[in-house]
């Protein structure tokens, strides 16, 4: 029988940050509609969720340290299938995610995901080559960037963002939705106008994106299904439903391009900040509201994968002006409202350090994946929990007791008072070593006591 969340008398908006926090936690901790397995099952979930909140709050050390390496292509070649096969295949992605919960037995499940290959196909998806669409059937998902909008439509993205997405974005990265661009303005549909959905163009994309919608839906039951299986086994979610992104990486990744944005940075910086406010102040205000209908279950931690700000993507005085900013906001009304933000620092971060630290005590992880434990540990070690990675090239082509070795390190320096959890660098690769990966396991398990 699951534990019901404690209720409080005060309404959500008069809860202190601290007390949001609390009741994230507590129903990340007593999850609703969870009937467990086994007495075991509920004792052993509660002391993996309660071993990554001790290790973010730092308000006491855990009882080692947390361990959740995230498979990824890694996962569908352990289980004997290629990247096309669990893309395709809903049983598969159920079988790869249920087999690597429970085989590998970390401190969060590897949750089931969506296979999305026959969606990619029915939109004609342009912004990606996928296995069996571009790459091999074992290959690995490729994101194309481009200049999708184009400096002068910065104003039209700008005035109206839905609209400026529908008609025109749209568009260009889904092939199936050029029936789109004959839709009036969102704002000027009325019964005069609602005769542009007769046009056969228009109606073909509408088909379209209904038929991609009944695709999804097809497996969406499944995969939900068997995330709440494995949370009955035990096994939490590491990260929540909500995924962080930083503002300029929204406009850097999916609409101006690398080059665009760099470009803008020096030609028109002050457009830039201006789009860069208004998706920041869109997404404080769905921030603000997220407590308001009641839903606080599941892991209050919201990954922020950080795809521009590394070193080397721009000056240290270009991340002050143009990137942090504007991320620091919104992971402080995340904060306020209960949720931990995590930095996926991908790439070197070691120039950021001491920008990145000007945040409350134990409110913020950062995952580090190419920068060093040693100076990560000693900027920011005082506030925020760090998440040390073994290197990718070592979990493929090293040996298990390589990789005890190189993860006593990362405990060594980065377990030193606590605030301190071991992973991987993001996805793994399919040519990862399943007994590699079980060394570092097994030495957070083992080994991973923290240091005073």
């Amino acid at each position: 029988m699951a534990i019901q969340t404690r209720t409080t008398e005060l309404p959500w908006k008069e809860l202190s940050a601290d007390e949001k926090m609390e009741r994230r936690i507590e129903a990340w901790l007593s999850p609703a509609d969870i009937n467990f397995a086994s007495a075991r099952a509920e004792a052993d979930y509660k002391a993996r969720v309660s071993r990554i909140v001790d290790a973010i709050q730092m308000k006491k050390n855990p009882d080692r340290v947390p361990v959740s390496p995230f498979l990824g292509e890694y996962a569908a070649a352990y289980c004997g299938y290629t990247q096309k096969d669990v893309m395709y295949d809903v049983d598969k992605a159920i079988e790869v995610a249920t087999r690597c919960t429970l085989e590998f037995d970390f401190d969060a499940k590897t949750p089931a995901a969506a296979p999305v290959g026959r969606v990619y196909e029915i939109l004609d998806e342009r912004q990606r080559k996928w296995p069996g669409h571009g790459v091999a059937d074992d290959g690995s998902p490729q994101f194309i960037e481009g200049e999708y909008m184009t400096a002068d439509q910065y104003d039209d993205f700008i005035l109206d963002e839905s609209d400026y997405r529908w008609r025109s974005y749209l568009p260009k990265t889904w092939g199936a939705m050029g029936g789109l661009g004959k839709l009036m303005p969102l704002g000027q549909l009325n019964t005069g106008s609602v005769s542009r959905f007769g046009l056969p163009e228009v109606q073909e994309s509408l088909k379209k994106l209904m038929a991609a919608g009944e695709e999804a839906q097809r497996w969406v039951g499944k995969i939900a299904a068997t995330n709440k299986k494995l949370t009955e086994l035990g096994y939490p979610n590491f990260r929540g439903s909500v995924l962080g992104l930083a503002p300029f990486d929204v406009l850097g990744d999916n609409l101006r391009g690398q080059r665009g944005i760099a470009l803008d940075m020096y030609k028109r910086p002050e457009k830039l900040l201006e789009a860069i406010e208004m998706i920041t102040e869109k997404r404080l205000l769905q921030i603000r509201r997220s407590g308001d209908n009641g839903n606080v279950g599941g892991s209050p931690i919201v990954g922020f994968p950080l795809h521009k700000g590394a070193d080397g993507f721009m000056s240290d005085e270009q991340f002050r002006t143009f990137y942090w900013p504007s991320l620091r906001k919104i992971c402080l009304a995340l904060i306020e409202e209960g949720y931990v933000p995590e930095l996926r620092t991908q790439g070197g971060y070691e120039s950021r350090l001491e920008v990145i630290r000007d945040f409350p005590r134990g409110k913020v992880l950062c995952h580090l994946y190419l920068t060093d434990v040693k100076p990560a540990k000693k900027a920011l070690g005082d506030v925020m929990c760090i998440v040390g990675s073994v290197p990718q090239s070592l979990l493929s082509v090293g040996t298990p007791p390589e990789v005890e070795d190189y993860s006593k390190r990362l405990i060594d320096i980065g377990g030193v008072g606590g605030g301190f959890m071991m992973t991987s660098p993001g996805a793994l690769g399919a040519d990862s070593n399943a007994e590699n990966i079980r060394a570092m396991i097994k030495t957070a398990k083992e080994y991973g006591l923290y240091q005073k």
